[in-house]
């Protein structure tokens, strides 16, 4: 035999007991209609169908339950009758037959009311004459069924016996109320607490809020709560209606207005991105504008006040403080490689956060570079690499680039004092006007040619006492070259003491003027400096010998200070310079 329906509850044994095999309650299912299908082992297969009823029969596992937990009621003794019902109470109970039936009664019994067992009804025994004070009479009451084992539930009623008649109405304390509250606090955080008055004791009120439902909730205690953290930034005021509602019947009701005020907590400032990256060439101009990082201040008007710094000293790079704006400063002296460095950004508060910012410099194929030496400050240069490179192309015809800056003694241009001395090298690039890259030999022949000119241009900007030089040597910079050139250098000072003295005795002996001139080329020590460079445009260039790469610089900004070479610049997190 089997079960078409109810399978999962009820099952045969082979013997054809029927058995339940899941637990049974009669208030969830009092009845269960079984369709039995027999079938025997025969050839044809037999079958007949039959329906089973099971009736589930009641055990008293439920207590009656009160229809409240507290039951009030306010009488004016000058008004209050014997055997006038007061109050009335109600219970329920699931089961069924016997097990249903409630009876009411007092934990304690009473000279002033009575409560009848079946209806639960309270009525006034008592003509009150003995009452000359506002009295509050509280009981217990208890609704038990006729089970066995009986079971019950107890409910407080609350009678509150007034001597004179009051205004039977709800009010709160306050007509509004003003909280605040710090902003990215937990949620439950408490708000505040708002508190109506009934003018009886007996009666209880609740609350109920009507507006920001989804921010905030009261209890029945009057407690505000946030259900969530605050952003003044977000919203500063939150303007709550919160409505009482007293137990009378019909029920009372009162309004009050709540401002919840967000205070604002100094938050850090946050990055756009985790991570900026570039790739820039060993002959990546001075100061040339590689990649901009931007973060901004959750507090409000403050992303204005955001101070960028780099975490670690290096001379590859440098911040502007107010921007985020990266600038090269000497690609040439790092060498191909990536480079990691850290940038911090920092509110007015003195909190900070930090991102990533990854160099990736290559070694430029050109050693197309042209050194000049001018008798002036570093510090005075510097300012002044746009004159210089306007001078130049009008002295020359070419597009002239400035690649590093350094002062004669090599310290970096940072961390020298400004009357730092009045010598300063000055490494190039020139172009023509299709963007190649002119050779080092024609530069040089065009600036001996037009030194007059150049010469002129260049005291328009420094004054007349200008003097510069064309020093032999390329722009490249490396250790082992530096200290070979060291060395050298020392030797043939050396050399040139000796034939000073050689010199110096042929010349009293033949008592002949001799004048030392010097070449327009001299060796210089390139490898121990630390350059500085500037640039804020872009500019694409290619060599002209034939296994040359083109190379190309791409900015993320446009341009001001080599706009006749400039492409338009595009912000992004990520660029390169080639």
């Amino acid at each position: 035999m089997t079960l078409s329906s109810y399978s999962n509850i009820f099952s045969f044994k082979d013997d054809g007991t029927l058995l339940a095999i899941e637990e049974l309650d009669r208030e969830t299912q009092d009845v269960y209609d079984l369709v039995v299908v027999a079938v025997d082992h025969g050839s044809p297969q037999g079958t007949n169908i039959t329906t089973v009823r099971v009736s589930i029969t009641d055990v008293n596992d439920n207590a009656p339950v009160f229809s409240s937990d507290t039951y009030s009621k306010s009488v004016v003794v000058k008004d209050a009758k014997v055997g006038e019902v007061l109050l009335t109470l109600s219970a329920t109970d699931k089961d069924a037959g016997s097990n249903a039936i409630i009876s009411y009664s007092f934990s304690e019994a009473s000279s002033m009311v009575a409560l009848d067992a079946e209806t639960g009804d309270i009525t006034l025994t008592s003509d009150l004459s003995e009452v000359i004070e506002d009295t509050l009479l509280t009981l217990t009451a208890t609704a038990t069924d006729h089970g066995a084992p009986a079971k019950s539930d107890e409910a407080e009623v609350l009678i509150y016996f007034q001597i004179s008649s009051i205004s039977e109405s709800v009010a709160f304390e306050n007509s509004s109320y003003n909280f605040k509250v710090k902003e990215n606090e937990p949620e439950a955080t408490i708000v505040g607490k708002v508190k109506a008055l009934t003018g009886s004791p007996v009666v209880t009120v609740s609350y109920n809020i009507k507006t920001h439902e989804d921010v905030f909730s009261v209890d029945e205690e009057g407690t505000i709560k946030a259900l969530r953290p605050l952003d003044k930034e977000e919203e500063e005021w939150n303007i709550l209606t919160i409505e009482a509602i007293d137990s009378r019947t019909p029920p009372n009701t009162a309004e009050t207005t709540v401002s919840v005020q967000v205070e604002n907590v100094n938050e850090a400032p946050v990055f756009d991105a985790e991570m900026y990256k570039a790739e820039i060439f060993s002959i990546t101009p001075y100061k040339f504008p590689v990649v901009k990082v931007q973060a901004s201040d959750p507090d409000v008007g403050e992303s204005s006040d955001l101070v960028y710094s780099l975490l670690e000293p290096t001379s590859l790079v440098e911040v502007e403080a107010n921007t985020g704006q990266i600038y090269v400063l000497d690609a040439s002296s790092v060498g191909n490689g990536l480079f990691t460095l850290h940038v911090k950004a920092t509110d007015k508060h003195e909190l900070f956060t930090t991102t990533k910012l990854e160099f990736t410099v290559k070694e430029s194929e050109s050693d197309n570079i042209v050194v000049l030496s001018l008798n002036q400050p570093v510090f005075t240069v510097e300012k002044k690499i746009p004159e210089i490179e306007d001078s130049m192309k009008k002295a020359l015809g070419l597009t002239v680039k400035v690649l590093t800056v350094r002062a004669q003694d090599g310290i970096e241009m940072r961390t020298i004092l400004r009357e730092s001395t009045a010598k300063t090298y000055i490494s190039f690039i020139a172009m023509d006007s299709s963007g190649a890259v002119v050779e080092a030999t024609e530069v040089k022949e065009k600036l001996q040619s037009n030194q007059n000119t150049l010469k002129a241009e260049l005291e328009k900007v420094f004054g007349s006492d200008l003097e510069f030089k064309v020093e032999d040597g390329s722009g490249n910079n490396s250790e082992d070259s530096s200290q070979v050139a060291v060395i050298a250098l020392g030797v043939l000072l050396a050399v040139s003491i000796v034939g000073l003295i050689i010199v110096t005795t042929v010349f009293l002996v033949r008592n002949k003027k001799m004048k030392y001139v010097d070449t327009d080329k001299e060796s210089f020590n390139i490898g121990r400096t630390n350059i500085r460079s500037s640039i804020d445009s872009s500019f694409q260039f290619s060599s002209k010998k034939e296994e040359a790469k083109e190379v190309e610089f791409s900015n993320t900004r446009e341009s001001e200070r080599y706009s006749e070479n400039n492409t338009d610049l595009k912000t992004g997190n990520s660029i390169s310079a080639f």
